[in-house]
This record gives C-alpha cells, sequence and structure tokens, in this order.
C-alpha cells in the first residue's frame, strides 16, 4: 500500500489526494467547490460561479499564444455515494481514504473512490495551475449534480461555454476517444400500500438477496451483473406462501442495485419448502448471470412483523418488482453496444406508498421516451402511479470533428497506436452543451476507472498519467 501523492504524474495525485479529503456526493459539493475556487485564486486566475454554484475557472493565453482558439476542460464535482453493505461511512463527513495497491488507487473503507469524476477535475487543475505549460486562452468549466442527473449542466450559464473547444474529462477507458453519449430520464412509481394484521401462527423472516457486484446503470448494464430489486421480486414471486411487510434495495438511479430484503411472515411448516425454493433460485440466477462468489439468496430469523401487506398489494408490489423491462431493451449494431436500456434501481417505502426508481437511456431520444413509455404502463397496470422527474438529451456524433482528427493523429504519434474512436452508452454533459452552444467541437476521454459507482471503483495508476500527458499534448496543439 502506497501513499498517493507519491505517484505521477505528481500535480495530478496531489490535487486529487485533496478532493478525497473534502467529502463531495451529489448535492454536498459546495465545501470542495469553495477550496477549489481558492486554490484557482492563489494561482491567480479568475473564477466564476454562475446561479446554480458551477465554476469557471479561467487562465489566460501564453505569450505568443494569444491567436490560438479557447480550450475548455470539462469535469464535474461531486461523486456517488456507495458503500458496502458491511461498511459503516458517512459521505456527508469522512473523508475517502485513497491508497496505491497493486497498480491500480481504491478506496480502503470499502466505499467509491471519487475518480469519475475526480481525477478529470485534478487534471484540468493540474494543467492550469503548471506556469510552465504553454497554450491559448484555457478554462476549466465544473459542474455540480452531475451524478443525479446532469442537474448542474442543465443549469449552465451558456457564457461559461465561451471557446471553441471542449474536452470532457469524464470518460473511463485511457485510449478510447468518445464522441456521442446517450440521453437519458429518472422515472418515479408510487404504489399506495394497504396493510392488514399479521395472521396468527406466523413466524417472522427476512429474505435478502445480498452480495451483487453493482455497478454504473449504463457502463455495465449489459454485463449480466444482475439486479438485486429484479431477483427479489423473482423471489417473493416464486415463494407465494411468504407474507410481506416491507421491502428496500438500491439507493441510487444510475446504480445498478447489489442488495435488497424484505420483512416477512411465514408459517413454521412452510419453511423447509421455502428454503427449497430459494435455493434453486440462488442456483438459477448464478446461471442466467455473471456474479460474484459472495452472492446469496437467504431466508435468516427476524422479529415477526406486527402487519403485513394486504395480499392484492403484495401481488402488485412482487409484479412490480419482478416484471419491470430491465436491463438491456436494444443493442447498437454500429457500435456492439446498448442502444436503450432500463435499470430498475431501487425500492423503499415512503409516506405509505412503495416507491420504486428507474432510469432508462438510449442515444436516441424519441427511443428512450419509448422506454420510459413502457416502463411507466407496466407500474400503471399494476395502480401505482408513475412520473418522469429529470430528461437530458444524447450527444449526436459529429461526422466532421476536427478536434477528433487532431486527437486521433496526436495520440497515435504519441503512443504508437491508434485510439478506439467511440461512443458510451451514459449520460455525458456534452449532449446538453452541445444544445447550449451548437457550435462547440467536443470530446471525451480520460483515465482508465474499473467499476465505477459501487465500491469496487478502482483507477489504473499508468493510464492515468497516458491520460494526462495526452491532455497536455492535446491541449498544446489546438
Amino acid at each position: 500500500m502506497e501513499s498517493i501523492r507519491a505517484l505521477e504524474p505528481k500535480a495530478v495525485w496531489e490535487i486529487f489526494a485533496m478532493i478525497c479529503g473534502i467529502p463531495h456526493p451529489s448535492g454536498q459539493e459546495a465545501k470542495l467547490a469553495g477550496a477549489i475556487a481558492e486554490l484557482a485564486s492563489q494561482h491567480g486566475l479568475r473564477v466564476r460561479r454562475d446561479a446554480g454554484g458551477n465554476l469557471r475557472i479561467e487562465r489566460p493565453a501564453s505569450p505568443g499564444f494569444e491567436e490560438r482558439p479557447a480550450v475548455i476542460l470539462q469535469g464535474h464535482l461531486d461523486m456517488v455515494p456507495q458503500a458496502a453493505a458491511e461498511t459503516k461511512f458517512d459521505f456527508a463527513t469522512d473523508p475517502i481514504p485513497a491508497a496505491a495497491i497493486d497498480g491500480f488507487v481504491r478506496s480502503t473503507a470499502g466505499t467509491t473512490l471519487g475518480a469519475d469524476n475526480g481525477l478529470g477535475v485534478a487534471a484540468a487543475l493540474a494543467l492550469l495551475f503548471d506556469e510552465s505549460f504553454r497554450s491559448g486562452p484555457l478554462a476549466a468549466v465544473f459542474t455540480l449534480s452531475e451524478e443525479v442527473g446532469l442537474n448542474g449542466a442543465l443549469a449552465l450559464d451558456p457564457a461559461f461555454l465561451a471557446g471553441e473547444y471542449l474536452l470532457n474529462l469524464d470518460s473511463e477507458e485511457e485510449g478510447e476517444l468518445y464522441i456521442g453519449c446517450a440521453g437519458g430520464a429518472r422515472l418515479e412509481a408510487d404504489l399506495p400500500l394497504e396493510f392488514e394484521a399479521t395472521p396468527s401462527g406466523l413466524s417472522g423472516a427476512v429474505l435478502e438477496v445480498k452480495g451483487l457486484a453493482g455497478g454504473h446503470s449504463g457502463c455495465n448494464i449489459a454485463d449480466r451483473r444482475g439486479n438485486a430489486v429484479r431477483f427479489l421480486g423473482e423471489a417473493l414471486q416464486k415463494c407465494p406462501q411468504l407474507r410481506v411487510a416491507s421491502a428496500a434495495g438500491g439507493s441510487l438511479d444510475n446504480a445498478i442495485p447489489r442488495d435488497a430484503k424484505a420483512a416477512v411472515a411465514l408459517a413454521s411448516a412452510d419453511r423447509e419448502a421455502v428454503e427449497t425454493q430459494l435455493a434453486a433460485l440462488e442456483r438459477k440466477f448464478r446461471e442466467e448471470s455473471v456474479l460474484p462468489a459472495a452472492f446469496a439468496v437467504t431466508l435468516a430469523d427476524a422479529p415477526l412483523p406486527a402487519q403485513v401487506w394486504t395480499r392484492p398489494v403484495q401481488e402488485c408490489a412482487v409484479e412490480a418488482m419482478a416484471g419491470c423491462p430491465n436491463g438491456v431493451l436494444e443493442m447498437d449494431s454500429r457500435f456492439g453496444i446498448p442502444r436503450t436500456s432500463s435499470n430498475l434501481a431501487a425500492v423503499f417505502e415512503r409516506g405509505g406508498q412503495l416507491v420504486f426508481r428507474t432510469s432508462q437511456r438510449s442515444f436516441s431520444d424519441p427511443e428512450r421516451r419509448e422506454a420510459s413509455a413502457r416502463v411507466a404502463a407496466h407500474f400503471q397496470k399494476l395502480g401505482a402511479v408513475a412520473k418522469l422527474d429529470n430528461e437530458y438529451p444524447g450527444w449526436e456524433p459529429a461526422a466532421n470533428s476536427k478536434l477528433l482528427a487532431k486527437a486521433v493523429d496526436l495520440y497515435s504519434e504519441l503512443f504508437q497506436e491508434k485510439p478506439q474512436v467511440k461512443v458510451i452508452h451514459a449520460g455525458l454533459e456534452c449532449g446538453i452543451f452541445a444544445g447550449k452552444k451548437p457550435s462547440l467541437d467536443m470530446l471525451s476521454f480520460g483515465p482508465t476507472i474499473l467499476d465505477p459507482h459501487s465500491p469496487s471503483e478502482r483507477v489504473e495508476i499508468a493510464g492515468v498519467e497516458r491520460f494526462y500527458s495526452f491532455l497536455g499534448a492535446l491541449v498544446s496543439a489546438l
């Protein structure tokens, strides 16, 4: 285990260590934004904030480079707060303990690292602060609340996009250049709950689906990682002997749920049959998906609940979980990745209702709207009220991008291999920026980050050095 401050490029890792030391989950980035603004001011750079709290930091052109086009380096300040089930961690107050282990940097606390997008932010700042670096006018734009709906980008002052080129530093595979992304939507469905007294003669238990890998609901949606909420619904569907008192699973709209559980009651005479059915289901889930060794479906003793859902409510709730459209809905033949998908992200109780959170993604805005309508129809037929509460557009690839042509040639020259040019089945803020300023020539790239949005998140150390050297060379060449 090694301190990340000893890694190269030192300037990038020093700033990333600072970022890890300041809690910054979505919605709580103000302290980090303030620290970055103060640091930029200390370096003599102009700092601006718009009404949404987004930052723009400006560095003037180097002497002799005044006629060069203006370049924007762009990232987001928030991180996804995910912790392993056994981990006690407060993302609002606790710093992320990052360490270098076997060629990767990861959190040692069993949490997300925040390399998405902390390393992009760190690289942009390192370049801005490097007094020996020569370039045309250079700016960094850092947005808030990207991970919960690209809210900062949606609220961004269009004046913050002043420039000819924009480099989004929020992709997760070094050696890949992204020229398009999926648009997305968040949909919630609320199912009214009705209860009755728990029938006599039953015992309490808790049914758990646990130990899945989780991951990014866009990048990992085709990886057959399983969905804990869907699995819980299927388990309850196959075991109607169980009377359900409550259910909860998943947490964030843009993460595949890793764990889910239900408080239940059952007759002692049914216990053996239920456990046999659950064991068969666990085997089935393993055959259908790629699951960690720690994955399990368990039934354990628990206090007897005083009340359970009525039978009609239970049937609707279970079908809502088990039958919700989920995973890849259509593949894109051009790029060999998902074109349209949906993620059943979370289920929980709130105000007498069972709440379902889902997200849909697609390269086609009409197809994404159709997917959302399909998911909404599924819940509505079961008596739930469904509504969209966030939408953002996709980013259509530009066929004649000067920036892309320059980047491909330069990468090939630096590393003696051509980069892969791709689109990503995830939301990038470039889609929103394109709507605000259609003339922007944009490109997205970043270091290699594995398992983002999960406690297994880790970044490849060697990839960070290549990423940063390419970033500096590209900005200098524009």
